[in-house]
């Protein structure tokens, strides 16, 4: 904790521990209140002899949401707080800040409270529940007036002037309440499209309103006319809080804490000049969480602006007679009345000859701010009229004076310099630089304005291009190897160069293109100096040999690459742009179809799939499918007639099967090959369907010494193998390298269809297969299911260690924890007898076990077992797995 003074404020607390984030002060401006969940802390700001706060701890889970203190001076005392559903009112007396009373005022988070600024009985509440409870604090048990808004309520506040009036915020809406007329409000005003954050009533008029919102801006209202804006203020950030100033036509504003862009300031506009703000308050490490004004003291023409950041540092701002003025207030200094009585207008009159007036340049000074990224501030001088400034960019550091004339800024721009000493850029960094310095100062000043800020920021960036374009210019002005000893000693035949364009299919439906920039390309045709020489792409980098031998110049693969000559481009480097990658999407190429894929079905018997199926292709204008699928009912007719009768004894079954699954094949309509394949392998398990499809072919055709589909890989990986391809066939749009996965699956040329003119059985599981990994790139998953369950794939072997049990009653083997035969649990416990459910243990040299727990409460103390079979459980079983 520390308390210092600085040009503009000195520090009132610095209190890491406290974690506050809400602040009050009492109407007297000298009681500060901080509240968190852990403490609430109170100090005089006027007891310079007790640096620190007083704190009490709160017993709560939640933060504070909100703080104020009674602005009446007959409730001076009394302080609310809210947290989550709760106001608690406290109040602070000889030096105690006791617990009134505390009440559950609402059914969600309160989000802001205000006392009413002459009734000291009377505070006002509002919550996400969309209610606005008004409060008397002689009766607390309910709410003496409750109005209710359709949207949730963010901000409460009463009038300033008149003692009726409220207004509260609803997302980017403001309604305005009468007391006295009932629940419905009597003015809405629609202000902006974005949260407001902040309102504040007009001290003068009960008929202004200003709002805050997330959309950048403050904006203006008199509630007699509210449907447009009476003016507009812009800003550069959301706005966290907009208030009036207790002096002049002034407003203070905050950005959103949330943010946390680095606006750590406060900034004073005047509402009459909206262009620019007056005066920045730079001070905070953090941004600032809540700012009030103190009321100022008789005799005292300053006023005092107290913030609280989340730096968890309190700040009081001194708001001097210069900084009064900005906001068009004349402040008048008690000391300049004369004892002859004279009234309030000779004395303003009197001051107002003696006061000297505010310069331009004093005022530019005040508001720069002085953290640029980049660049140090080191002397700013308003008398002698200069600016001395450093910047530090990467390798470049800079010392500039700016030199401001006496008429600027009307119509003359100010004078730049580099100061050579502790600058290290050359003469034609440093002209570049003033020259954009003054063409820019020039734009300023022709229109008026000031340029200091502008000029500087600028400064910056263009030093950051040049060091980035210096930075070039050194990677490609290196030393160059002559092609001889870059090329000797490696086999660069074998060296692919790298690719400059290229297109491959990715995915379901997305071609992905990539190229050259346009600039290098049209480059490099101005640069052939050899027509003859064709400037394409080698295959590889011992190409490069000849390449050199002809334009007999220094290049490596990046120079062509890029294609540039150091003597005849270097001016354009920075044009160069960067390659582009295209993505396009190839739905409209493909027959397959993914509102068929969602609709299609594979559940219920075979002549109620293909009359939905049918009635899902005709939506999407597939006519072709409509035929195929009327087919396919039709020939499942007599099939469904008679179970026996399967589809090899069919006339028109195996035939028109194939004949349908072929041309869907070879026409790459692969979604529909397979959902053919798996509607005729419907109602049949594993082992019939294999029959049935063995069926189909004569035994001549099928690939001798294979099995029907063995999966392959790991078992743990979801996707079945894919490197199923048939003695005579190229499955279109899937042939698989080294993997097992569909990731590389690559468009084929057409199908090759072998004489017999029939599909070998591996073929229909691939078609599954890869409808299955297409559903799975569109994250149908469930679709996905349905078709893998129609995969032939015979499950390996269980390979490994199996434990056997023994039912204890009818004495016969089971693998499971229940008996087949008697449908008893096969294990007891060893320990408590009892049969086991859930977690067990099992010695595998005496066969005894029982529950993990039992077991393990028993072998704590013993090491032999229970059963009194004389085996040491635990040492034989492991010397079984160590053997």
């Amino acid at each position: 904790m520390s308390s210092t003074w600085n040009g503009e404020y000195y520090i009132a607390l610095e209190c890491k521990d406290l974690q506050a984030n809400a602040m009050a002060i009492d109407s007297t401006g000298n009681i500060v209140l901080l509240a968190g969940r852990r403490y609430l802390a109170i100090r005089n700001l006027e007891d310079c002899g007790s640096p620190e706060f007083q704190k009490f701890p709160r017993q709560s889970k939640y933060d504070v949401g909100a703080a104020e203190w009674n602005p009446t001076h007959y409730h001076k005392e009394l302080c609310v707080i809210s947290s989550n559903q709760r106001l608690d009112v406290l109040t602070w007396r000889l030096d105690e800040l006791i617990a009134t009373f505390s009440v559950r005022a609402h059914t969600r988070v309160i989000t802001d409270l205000n006392w009413h600024k002459f009734d000291p009985n009377l505070l006002a509440s509002c919550s996400v529940d969309t209610f606005i409870h008004l409060w008397d604090l002689r009766d607390s048990r309910r709410p003496t007036l409750s109005l209710s808004a359709i949207a949730e309520a963010s901000q409460v506040k009463w009038n300033k002037v008149s003692t009726h009036l409220l207004a509260t915020a609803h997302e980017g809406d403001i309604k305005i309440w009468d007391q006295r007329k009932g629940t419905a409000p009597i003015q809405y005003i629609a202000a902006h499209l974005s949260k407001i954050h902040g309102l504040d009533w007009s001290p003068t008029s009960e008929n202004h309103i200003c709002s805050s919102s997330q959309d950048n801006t403050v904006k203006f209202f008199d509630t007699t006319n509210p449907r447009r804006a009476e003016c507009v203020l812009t800003t550069n950030a959301p706005v966290w809080r907009a208030r009036y100033t207790p002096f002049g036509t002034g407003l203070v504003t905050a950005v959103v804490p949330q943010l946390r862009r680095g606006e750590n300031s406060l900034l004073l506009w005047n509402t009459a000049n909206r262009a620019t703000p007056m005066h920045t308050f730079v001070g905070h490490r953090d941004v600032v969480l809540e700012f009030e004004w103190k009321k100022q003291t008789p005799g005292d023409s300053n006023f005092q602006l107290i913030t609280w950041s989340k730096d968890q540092t309190l700040l009081v701002w001194k708001i001097e007679p210069f900084i009064q003025k900005l906001c068009g207030y004349e402040p008048v200094d008690p000391r300049e009345r004369n004892d002859l009585g004279r009234d309030t207008v000779d004395s303003f009159k009197l001051f107002k000859k003696a006061s000297p007036k505010i310069q331009p340049l004093q005022q530019e000074f005040s508001l720069l701010n002085v953290h640029i990224p980049n660049l140090v501030i080191k002397r700013m001088d308003s008398i002698a009229r200069y600016v001395l400034v450093s910047a530090a960019v990467n390798n470049f550091n800079v010392h500039l004076k700016v030199s401001f004339p006496s008429a600027y800024p009307h119509g003359v721009p100010p004078g730049f310099e580099v100061i050579k000493e502790g600058s290290n850029i050359n003469e034609s960094i440093i002209i570049q630089l003033l020259q954009m310095l003054k063409h820019l100062a020039q734009q300023r000043v022709s229109k008026n304005r000031t340029c200091l800020e502008p000029c500087l920021r600028q400064m910056v960036t263009t030093l950051e291009q040049l060091s980035t374009d210096n930075e070039n210019n050194r990677l490609y002005n290196r030393p160059y190897l002559e092609p001889s000893s870059l090329f000797s000693g490696y086999n660069d035949a074998y060296i692919p160069f790298p690719r400059t364009s290229g297109a491959k299919f990715c995915s379901v439906g997305t071609l992905v293109c990539f190229n050259r920039p346009m600039f290098s390309r049209r480059l490099s045709t101005k640069m052939d100096a050899t027509p003859r020489i064709v400037s394409t792409t080698p295959r590889a980098l011992s190409a490069l040999e000849n390449i050199y031998s002809k334009r007999n110049d220094d290049m490596t693969v990046s120079a062509f690459y890029y294609q540039r000559q150091r003597s005849r481009v270097k001016q354009n480097y920075s044009k160069i742009t960067k390659a582009v990658v295209h993505i396009y999407d190839t739905m409209g190429l493909s027959f397959v179809n993914r509102q068929l894929a969602e609709e299609y079905i594979l559940d219920g018997d075979v002549g109620t799939i293909c009359k939905h199926n049918a009635a899902a292709a005709a939506v999407v204008g597939r006519w072709d499918l409509v035929q195929a699928w009327t087919l396919a009912e039709l020939v499942a007719g007599p099939q469904q007639a008679d179970e026996e009768n399967l589809w090899n004894n069919h006339p028109f079954g195996n035939k028109l099967m194939q004949s349908l699954i072929s041309h869907y094949a070879s026409q790459h309509d692969v979604q529909m090959a397979a959902m053919l394949c798996c509607i005729f392998g419907k109602e049949h398990d594993v082992s019939s369907r294999k029959s049935s499809l063995k069926s189909l072919l004569p035994q001549s055709q099928l690939v001798p010494g294979k099995k029907w589909l063995k999966s392959e890989g790991s078992p743990y990986h979801t996707i079945p193998s894919a490197d199923v391809v048939a003695d005579g066939w190229v499955l279109p749009m899937m042939r698989t390298t080294r993997s097992s996965s569909l990731d590389n699956l690559t468009i084929e040329g057409p199908i090759r269809i072998p004489p017999q003119k029939t599909i070998p059985n591996s073929m229909y599981e691939y078609y599954k297969l890869a409808y299955a990994e297409t559903l799975h790139r569109w994250q149908l998953i469930y679709n996905r299911i349905e078709v893998l369950k129609y995969m032939s794939v015979v499950p390996e072997p269980h390979k490994g260690v199996e434990f056997v049990s023994e039912c204890k009653d009818c004495l016969k083997p089971t693998r499971f924890g229940n008996c087949k035969t008697c449908r008893k649990l096969t294990m007891k416990c060893i320990v408590c007898d009892i049969s086991v459910r859930g977690s067990a243990n099992t010695c595998a040299y005496c066969g005894h076990g029982g529950h993990t727990k039992c077991l393990k409460w028993w072998f704590s103390f013993k090491d032999i077992c229970l059963t009194g079979c004389g085996c040491k459980c635990l040492i034989e079983a492991a010397e079984i797995f160590t053997a």
